[in-house]
């Protein structure tokens, strides 16, 4: 509404300083004519004159529009972008849930626990099994090396701190966990920590 009433106004005044100009250098002091020749003329003079100035403010407002498009557009392209980023945070951090779910045997006796339970410090390791134990603990390794990937994309992508931060912490707290445990995974787990912490945290925290 306002771009319309701005080229209303424009136009007003183009139309108006026309007939000033015309007014000040052919009709100063002189009545108004009877004569079509006469009207002939200003016509031809006042459509030569406002309508390159319209064609102008025309083209102008074209241009003005092809750029809203274009940064619509863009906005649109980021926005799907940011979702995709947003959604892959989610993806792999939905795995590790699932994986920390997962239910392992117990050393001895029948009664099994969850991974989870382990990983946050509610069980000690030495309640499951070693082998189930181990084996959790290389699928965990890969997963969150693929979460902390995901969460340095989302944050050198978008800039979303509350949610980064509740997401990096849970990385750090996973990280701590399988550094603990670094003797069940292989030789390349430390430097593979390293680059998750450097994904999450940048070069001045890493």
């Amino acid at each position: 509404m306002l771009k319309f009433l701005i080229v209303f106004l424009v136009g007003t005044a183009i139309i108006a300083g026309v007939f000033y100009a015309f007014y000040l250098h052919v009709g100063s002091g002189l009545t108004l004519s009877n004569t079509a020749t006469d009207w002939g003329i200003f016509g031809d003079y006042f459509g030569g004159v406002s309508g390159a100035f319209l064609s102008f403010i025309s083209i102008l407002l074209i241009v003005y529009t092809i750029d809203q498009q274009s940064r619509q557009i863009e906005h649109a392209r980021q926005e799907a972008f940011k979702n995709d980023l947003l959604q892959n945070v989610s993806k792999a951090d939905d795995e590790i849930d699932r994986w920390l779910r997962k239910r392992l045997a117990a050393q001895q006796g029948d009664k099994d626990v969850e991974f989870g339970d382990i990983v946050w410090g509610i069980v000690p390791p030495s309640y499951a099994s070693s082998k189930e134990f181990s084996a959790a603990i290389v699928r965990l390794h890969k997963l969150t090396c693929t979460y902390c990937v995901t969460l340095g994309l989302y944050k050198d992508n978008i800039d979303t701190y509350f949610i980064f931060q509740q997401h990096r912490q849970k990385a750090d707290e996973l990280i701590a966990f399988l550094e603990q445990h670094q003797d069940k995974l292989s030789n390349m787990a430390g430097p593979s920590l390293g680059f998750c912490k450097l994904h999450i945290h940048g070069k001045s925290e890493a």
